[in-house]
């Protein structure tokens, strides 16, 4: 079930949201009335959104939050306000936004909105594009098994052999999504999704395996969780 997390300063309308959230089968899982209870909740938990109105109690705005968010999360937010005049609109876009809904809320312009960015999202979440100089590689993330680098090369190998890439490993890891690609010693990054089984020295996949650097087990046991 995706995760919401409401940051509203007004708990009437936060309470309204809810509610036509809970009905269409999305769990709000916390309510913030402004930037610190926001940044606790986001500190403690995880949240797949993040509904957000621009004006909150406190000396910070929900821009601040937006920018907290793109600086340390990287979850997609909608902003949920009143206001529409062209200076604000165009702060707003400064913060990369999933979307934006006006007040007052009406249920099917919202849950319309929601159900569209996770879908598109779900749909992204499969599938992995890396930008290697002026070249464009497309990859299911289930078909890749891992990546190994030797100097400024990096093969990728999946289910219909291997590409070798100009590309450092680090810069590779970069551009495929969180706890993806995850880097168990200082040539190899092994895919989530290929993985069997890991014990505290060893990462199994279908075909191989490969021994986890001492200083990175406890890394990736949390990354794999």
């Amino acid at each position: 079930m995706k995760r919401i997390l409401i940051v509203e300063d007004e708990l009437m309308i936060a309470g309204n949201i809810e509610r036509m959230l809970s009905k269409k089968g999305y769990q709000v899982a916390a309510i913030a009335i402004d930037y610190e209870q926001a940044e606790r909740q986001l500190k403690t938990y995880a949240f797949d959104l993040v509904l957000l109105d621009v004006a909150l109690s406190g000396s910070k705005s929900g821009v601040d939050v937006a920018k907290l968010i793109n600086k340390d999360y990287g979850i997609p937010f909608i902003y949920i306000t009143s206001y529409s005049d062209p200076k604000t609109i165009d702060e707003l876009k400064t913060t990369r936004p999933a979307g934006y809904i006006s007040k007052p809320i009406q249920a099917a312009t919202l849950t319309t909105n929601v159900d569209l960015l996770f879908s598109r999202l779900d749909h992204h979440n499969d599938e992995v594009t890396l930008q290697i100089g002026n070249g464009i590689h497309k990859y299911h993330l289930d078909s890749i098994f891992y990546a190994q680098a030797d100097h400024v090369y990096t093969e990728i190998f999946h289910d219909q052999g291997s590409d070798v890439l100009r590309i450092s490993l680090q810069a590779l890891q970069d551009q495929f999504p969180k706890n993806e690609l995850i880097r168990i010693n200082r040539s190899v990054a092994v895919s989530r999704r290929a993985v069997v089984k890991v014990d505290k020295t060893t990462i199994y996949l279908q075909d191989t395996e490969f021994r986890i650097s001492r200083s990175m087990v406890d890394e990736v046991q949390e990354q794999l969780r």
